[in-house]
């Protein structure tokens, strides 16, 4: 057997054993982005305007054999906002993804390592009024976020057209909170994990149905400093008499929701799929919130303990196609969120994409997006209606393939969220340039 490759970049090597092919990967990457937003920390009234540059080098890296793949990839982004030097940031991401398959099994492998900004991934509104955002405070701080998350799932051929899927997934969410942290309370560690399975049958080659079955569990904690008031003498007094000690209050909260769905898959043509699904939730939340104190005062030290069940809907709907002159796509659904409030939340989504190829290299599009975001809370001093919001986007964009291995992205964003406890509209504008560099590997094997 006689072995040709052809490289761009020294950055593929392959292997060859009796009946066994094995190739190793090697793939770097880099973007560099300037963007321009007037509101990025998404004030009702913004002090200044920001240019945010991001450098993100990475490589991939992994290997393709006969029956099964592995690739890892490593990106680092470097942050730096023009205005506001406080919310610089080097956010470091590591993926892996594993495939194996086989004559009727098939399994995957997902997981991934984030060190990030808050101010870019934190949707979470973690402000009781939203008229009090300012320059020191709630979600308007930059506090690091570390994720971790790992998702395997089994797929079994029953038959031809039958087939069972097993799937499991992790995620961990933690806060670098410090000290001195305004709302420290609403950067809650959590932990989410869902066991799943699925049932699928192919009815006809157009036509396919699905059962899905799932059992998660949402954990979150935490607990900040304070003062307190307490009274040091063992009769009545007014207020102006009581004295001060530290306090600490937090909470502790577990959920745990059961989840059936039945959706059905329909193939227009090649070209054209329409996909939906609907279900109930049975959620039960038990919370602990508590207050502490050396001070021995009652005051000062107090718990309580809240249960809660709760029946909801969940959905989802996407129609997609694509054509030689571009694709477009619709989607709509609605489902039960961790969230770093120490309470989960119901998403209803709403999202529209849509491209066209003006050229082979130059192609225009937009993307639409709407959410509607609502806590579920058993807390005592009940402030998920404070967290309820909806947040409108709309992103026109075009993208020039300048070589096979550049592209140029230029895009504006829209941005509108409004909170329910005080009817506030926040809103926001971007323009963005994305310059992305990948190296092109050629091969030819003989």
């Amino acid at each position: 057997m006689k072995i040709k490759t052809d490289f761009l970049l020294p950055a593929l090597v392959l292997f060859s054993t009796d009946g066994y092919a094995l190739d190793l990967l090697f793939k770097p990457e880099f973007s560099f982005k300037e963007r321009f937003d007037d509101n990025v920390r998404m004030q009702i009234h913004p002090k200044h305007s920001n240019f945010i540059s991001t450098l993100s080098p990475g490589v991939m890296f992994g290997y393709l054999a006969d029956d099964n793949e592995l690739n890892t990839r490593f990106k680092w982004n470097e942050l730096i906002y023009s205005s506001d030097s406080a919310l610089d940031f080097s956010e470091k991401l590591v993926n892996l993804s594993h495939k194996y398959q086989g004559e009727r099994l098939k399994t995957d492998l997902a997981a991934s390592y984030a060190e990030e900004s808050s101010i870019n991934n934190q949707l979470d509104p973690t402000v009781i009024d939203p008229t009090q955002i300012n320059e020191a405070g709630g979600v308007q701080l930059l506090v690091p976020r570390n994720t971790k998350s790992v998702s395997p799932t089994v797929t079994y051929n029953l038959n031809e057209k039958s087939s069972l899927q097993l799937g499991y997934s992790y995620q961990d969410v933690a806060f670098d909170r410090a000290q001195n942290l305004i709302n420290n309370i609403n950067y809650s560690d959590y932990s989410f994990q869902q066991y799943s399975a699925t049932a699928s049958h192919a009815y006809t080659e157009r036509l396919s149905f699905n059962l899905t079955g799932a059992y998660s569990v949402y954990e979150s904690a935490n607990e900040s400093p304070g003062i307190g008031l307490f009274n040091p003498f063992p009769f009545p007094v007014p207020l102006r008499f009581y004295q001060t000690a530290p306090i600490t209050t937090g909470f502790s909260q577990k959920s745990t929701t059961f989840t059936y769905q039945a959706g059905v898959q329909y193939l227009f043509d090649e070209q054209t799929q329409l996909a939906f699904s609907a279900g109930i939730r049975d959620t039960t939340t038990d919370s602990t919130q508590f207050t502490s104190s050396s001070n021995p005062a009652p005051e000062l030290n107090s718990r309580s303990s809240l249960s809660k069940n709760t029946i909801g809907n969940v959905f989802s709907a996407s129609l997609a196609r694509k054509s030689d002159w571009g694709d477009f796509s619709l989607s709509a659904g609605q489902q039960l969120n961790p969230a770093s409030t120490g309470q989960q939340q119901t998403s209803t989504t709403f999202s529209a994409r849509g491209r066209y190829n003006l050229t082979e290299r130059l192609s225009t599009g937009i993307n639409a997006n709407y959410l509607l975001s609502e806590s579920i809370s058993t807390f005592s001093n009940d402030t998920s209606r404070s967290n309820n919001r909806t947040f409108i986007t709309l992103s026109p964009n075009v993208q020039w393939r300048w070589t096979p291995e550049i592209n140029l992205d230029l895009s504006y964003s829209y941005r509108q969220q409004v909170y329910e406890s005080n009817n506030q509209t926040i809103t926001g504008d971007s323009v963005q340039l994305q310059f992305s560099y990948q190296p092109q590997i050629n091969r030819q094997v003989k």
